[in-house]
């Protein structure tokens, strides 16, 4: 008995040691931390002479955040990639240098956030530079750092040769008469959303609408998500992206669960996609007729490698690779096309003027039954010079996302009067939106005016050089935007001129820049959403 009255005392003794001393440890590693950071901003003002916001050595760039917005009474949920704008509209001196250093450290990385068009080109096109550890380590779980979001040099390289022959326009076009069943589907949906007039989340159905036509794409099959169904392979994509976290949710990577959780939904959608990319490797010289993106990549793959290598057995490390890929499209090719196409619905409403004036050239170039002659002849989307233009517009406005890079061993950004601006160590974010709606580059910024994107737009009006980034630019400029601008020119040709769309937020709702319909950053989604999934009431357009 008095040995285990001995030991209780020192084994108390010992934990806490061990808990002083992992405490200790830690707030030592902060500090550390801390003072690297606020570092990086200091050098950059006293070595360079860079103009910086008030920053406080304890606090960063965080009590500036607090104050503009209050001021500026910003809704609580906008999107974190509007911060550079409401900064440079706060101090327009921000606004002269086309840039603004953030330090919001320890809840973000340091940030150096760019809306110069040619300083944004520097480091995704001139020298593209690598993407940063924060991509990757979000994504890990649900990709394993091999998708084409996520990965750097030879995996990316080797991945993006492989599937570009998909993504060709040529393909792509081959794959319309699939696509034209989708939308039709769509347009059904919507009549009877019109029939009911109740008030709906715009933005679910458009999403329905694109994972089909994704799948189309990818797998060459019926998803059928606009059908209501369960789709496996979609549902385990799904509840496995809602385990993610791109801010900061002690719930989510304080749960001991998650790694178990990501595993399962791993197995799960593995077992969905492997008999597809099973099938797509097995018969890919006795399909007829248009080829999907897997099929293309099974191609491409034995072309490069041999017929030895499939008849060898399946490659495994080729399978997991096309699965990882296939997760990535599916989200990506629906989540942004979807927002997109929300989008363009909201502001052709706002503005019926434009409005009319793409209805009046679909009623020139397809009349009549325009799902038919899409199908016999998918080049007819090709003659939407005023569609492709509400597109482009419409992503100027609301661009989904930012490529995000890490500034590498010594790099430098340089102003257009040779000013030089240290990168190395920063997050690098090339802010789309903030460049969008600059009046530097663009006139009446915050206007919807799709004539900007067309060929003969005056001078004045048109894109400058290396201005429009929806897609970026550079090597790693998306994959899918001519899937994107296809399948959101033929759904626009078949729905606009049958149904008109208001937004039905309620009174009193917040606003961002005079718009209710604003861009938020959903839980578990790192990309631009509007505000409440664009509530509206659908009706059919009176003759």
């Amino acid at each position: 008995m008095a040995l285990h009255v001995g030991i209780a005392p020192v084994t108390l003794a010992f934990a806490g040691r061990v808990v002083l001393y992992s405490a200790v440890f830690g707030l030592a590693y902060f500090f550390y931390n801390l003072y690297q950071v606020r570092m990086l901003f200091r050098r950059a003002r006293k070595e360079y002479g860079v103009h910086m916001l008030p920053h406080s050595f304890l606090f960063g760039h965080l009590l500036v955040f607090a104050k503009v917005a209050i001021k500026r009474k910003l809704p609580r949920d906008l999107h974190g990639a509007y911060t550079p704008l409401w900064l440079a509209l706060e101090y327009p001196e921000i606004a002269e240098t086309g840039l603004v250093y953030m330090d919001p450290w320890p809840i973000a990385p340091p940030t150096l956030a760019v809306f110069d068009p040619d300083m944004m080109t520097q480091f995704t096109a001139e020298n593209s530079q690598l993407k940063h550890p924060n991509v990757n380590r979000e994504f890990l779980p649900f990709a394993g750092g091999t998708d084409l979001v996520t990965s750097d040099g030879l995996i990316w390289k080797t991945a993006r040769l492989m599937f570009n022959p998909g993504f060709a326009v040529k393909n792509l076009m081959s794959l319309v008469p699939g696509f034209v069943e989708e939308a039709v589907r769509f347009r059904e949906v919507l009549g009877k959303m019109a029939d009911k007039g109740d008030v709906v989340p715009l933005e679910k159905a458009t999403t329905n609408v694109t994972v089909d036509i994704i799948g189309r794409a990818v797998l060459g099959e019926r998803l059928g998500a606009q059908d209501g169904g369960s789709v496996p392979l979609l549902d385990a994509m799904l509840e496995q992206l809602s385990l993610l976290y791109f801010n900061i949710e002690p719930g989510k990577w304080m749960n001991p669960m998650n790694p178990y959780r990501h595993w399962r939904l791993n197995r799960k959608f593995r077992q969905a996609a492997l008999p597809r990319v099973e099938n797509a490797v097995r018969n890919y010289e006795k399909l007829e007729g248009p080829k999907t993106i897997i099929q293309l990549a099974v191609k491409a793959f034995v072309e490069e490698h041999g017929h030895s290598t499939v008849a060898a057995g399946i490659p495994a490390h080729f399978v997991d690779g096309v699965i990882t890929q296939l997760k990535i499209f599916l989200l990506a090719g629906h989540d942004t096309t979807a927002t997109t196409l929300a989008y363009a619905y909201y502001l052709l409403s706002c503005n019926p003027d434009k409005l009319a004036l793409l209805r009046a050239e679909v009623d020139e170039v397809l009349g009549a039954d325009a799902a038919t002659k899409i199908s016999h002849d998918p080049a007819l989307l090709n003659r939407l010079p005023y569609a492709q233009a509400t597109i482009k517009e419409t992503l100027r406005l609301f661009p989904p996302l930012s490529s995000v890079r890490l500034g590498g061993p010594g790099f430098e950004l340089r102003g257009a009067e040779g000013q030089r601006y240290p990168a190395e160590g920063f997050m690098l974010l090339s802010n789309s939106v903030g460049s969008h709606r600059s009046p530097r580059w663009w006139r009446d910024p915050h206007a919807f005016v799709p004539e900007r994107f067309l060929p003969d737009a005056p001078a004045s009006l048109r894109p400058v050089k290396n201005g429009f980034r929806a897609f970026e630019m550079g090597p790693r400029n998306c994959i899918g935007q001519e899937l994107a601008g296809l399948e959101l020119r033929l759904i626009l040709a078949l729905t606009v001129r049958e149904f008109d769309f208001e937004a039905a937020y309620p009174e009193g709702a917040e606003t961002f820049l005079g718009e209710r319909a604003y861009q938020v950053q959903p839980p578990a989604l790192v990309t631009a959403h509007p505000k409440g999934g664009l509530p509206v009431r659908v009706r059919r357009r009176r003759p």
